[in-house]
């Protein structure tokens, strides 16, 4: 199936680009004497009205040939007018034109069908606000439904995060719907510089909300603790108490209230199986009950211990040799601080870590004791850059600390998606925007020296993308050949002789001279750039071999 992916992205490329030569030539009157699809001799060839249909026996590539485009070509007086070489710079002009634009417009299709498969989109519900956060400091809670924000009606998450992006630095009116009474709170988004562990920075307007509710994975470090005896265990997922559903740890606490009764508890527990030599995760269904501990604190005054914590801040997974491993972070262990100061989330302790990944962090944790309690560690730790080889096989040096946590989001409210056709354009329409403007920037880093010259890639790359794409699924499919389909056209408008940006270059000194190139300063300008691309080519093969072949 891989290769029938391959042949199948390649094709659709090819296709598109040399079908937006046809189309143009055709409009202006150019006459287009084969199109072929693959190159070398001829598999298949056919005949459509003047046009010869060719397919290649070498899929990797395509050509439209006009009659004319060639100056040695001898054009007979009554087809001279239908000539390529014959037409006014504007035809010629908009024919070369034509291809990279059918690439770059290739997305829009593509995104448009995407689209307007939705039916429903997620509502504007908080999953969860963050302590501290200016959400938290306007007053707004976990599964209030937004329905306005600064005046402008909210129908959906991505309308909220739109205001929210909008809004940085101002103080925005939000209501929101909290059970059957509307509220206004002043909610005031700032700007944040978020790092990714390849050290890409992304600036954002942050709030400190998710649009998810983390289910209620519990964390049990007191092996003396009611919980700890009732038999639950640090990553147990508590899915109801006394038979009603609980959707998130918020959930847990409420169920289980003040009052010292006992409680039962339904919960799943992860396992991991082998099952055909594949490993799987799965989960254990499992019941008990709980009662609390009535702890005195002081005379006369009393709380109820369950020794329950919330998952987010255990460790669930520890990799042997990184830098937590040999600062003695284990699995099961609570993080409570970093650099002296408590830690609020996990979320909050990884983006402080990427902040500042050029010193070392002293972080402190709890560990379950033998019987009962925890005892305190703390170390310095310091983050390393590995390099790291992703699914299509890009290799990139990422920050690696070594410990992660596990809380698995709950489901997310969806709500019927109004207005589909108008949706599925205005976002067909910014994606395609989007992709274009960064993978021009890309490019551009490239080309500058910013970025090294082995990220280039070429068959073999296109064949791993293929594949990959094509094994996760039709979108995920779609997805890559519009990726592709714009790194096409951009490099196809490089002003390189021998590709379509060559040829307008060509134009352009045309114009400017008023008139045209002799066929020896053609001939010279060709030959420049069938050297410079069959550099490219030798460059994107070397990197594909180091990619594919020397670092496996």
């Amino acid at each position: 199936m891989s290769v029938a992916y391959f042949l199948l992205l390649v094709g659709l490329l090819v296709a598109t680009h040399e079908l937006g030569h046809l189309i143009a030539a055709k409009l202006v009157g150019v006459k287009v004497v084969t199109f072929s699809l693959g190159f070398g001799p001829p598999l298949l060839r056919a005949q459509l009205g003047e046009t010869e249909l060719r397919l290649g026996c070498v899929p990797l590539g395509g050509y439209v040939r006009l009659l004319g485009e060639d100056p040695a070509e001898r054009v007979p007086p009554e087809e001279k007018a239908r000539a390529f070489s014959e037409r006014a710079l504007p035809a010629r002009l908009a024919i070369v034109l034509a291809g990279p634009l059918a690439n770059l417009l290739c997305p829009l299709l593509i995104y448009f069908y995407l689209f307007q498969g939705h039916t429903e989109l997620p509502a504007a519900v908080l999953g969860e606000v963050f302590a501290g956060s200016p959400a938290a400091a306007a007053g707004l809670v976990a599964g209030d439904r937004v329905v306005e924000v600064d005046g402008d009606p909210i129908g959906y998450w991505e309308d909220f995060e739109r205001a929210v992006e909008a809004g940085a630095g101002e103080r925005l009116p939000v209501t929101v719907r909290r059970g059957e009474k509307e509220l206004t709170f002043t909610l005031e988004p700032r700007r944040q510089t978020l790092r990714s562990r390849a050290g890409a920075p992304l600036e954002r307007s942050q709030v400190g909300v998710a649009q998810a509710r983390p289910r209620a994975r519990i964390g049990v470090l007191d092996r003396g603790s009611p919980a700890w005896r009732a038999g639950l265990r640090t990553g147990d997922i508590v899915i109801a108490v006394a038979g009603v559903r609980v959707a998130s740890f918020a959930d847990l606490e409420r169920a289980l209230g003040r009052e010292n009764r006992r409680a039962t508890i339904a919960y799943l527990r992860p396992r991991q199986t082998q099952i055909g030599g594949v490993a799987l995760g799965l989960y254990e269904p499992g019941m008990t009950d709980l009662v609390p501990d009535r702890v005195w604190t002081e005379p006369g005054r009393a709380t109820l211990f369950t020794g329950l914590l919330s998952a987010d801040l255990f460790v669930a997974d520890v990799v042997a040799g990184s830098p937590a491993a040999r600062a003695g972070l284990r699995a099961g262990d609570l993080v409570t601080t970093l650099g002296g100061e408590k830690v609020g989330s996990w979320r909050q302790f990884d983006q402080a870590l990427l902040d500042a990944p050029e010193r070392s962090h002293r972080i402190a944790w709890l560990r379950s004791g033998v019987e009962r309690g925890a005892s305190t560690h703390e170390a310095e730790v310091m983050q390393e850059q590995r390099r790291v080889v992703d699914e299509y096989g890009n290799a990139r040096d990422e920050l690696v600390l070594g410990a992660r946590h596990e809380v698995q989001p709950g489901q997310i409210e969806l709500v019927p998606l109004d207005g589909r056709f108008l949706y599925a354009t205005r976002h067909a329409v910014e994606r395609t925007v989007a992709t274009i403007v960064e993978t021009a920037r890309g490019m551009v880093a490239i080309l500058s020296g910013q970025t090294p010259d082995g990220s280039v890639g070429g068959p073999f790359m296109v064949y791993q993308l293929a594949a990959v794409s094509g094994a996760k699924g039709w979108d995920s499919f779609m997805l890559m050949v519009a990726l592709i389909s714009v790194n096409l056209g951009l490099l196809n408008l490089l002003p390189i002789p021998v590709l379509d940006g060559g040829h307008l270059l060509l134009f352009a000194v045309e114009a400017a001279r008023r008139k045209r190139l002799s066929a020896r300063v053609r001939e010279a300008a060709v030959l420049a750039g069938l050297l410079v691309l069959v550099g490219l080519t030798l460059l994107a093969l070397k990197n594909d071999l180091v990619r594919y072949v020397v670092d496996r």
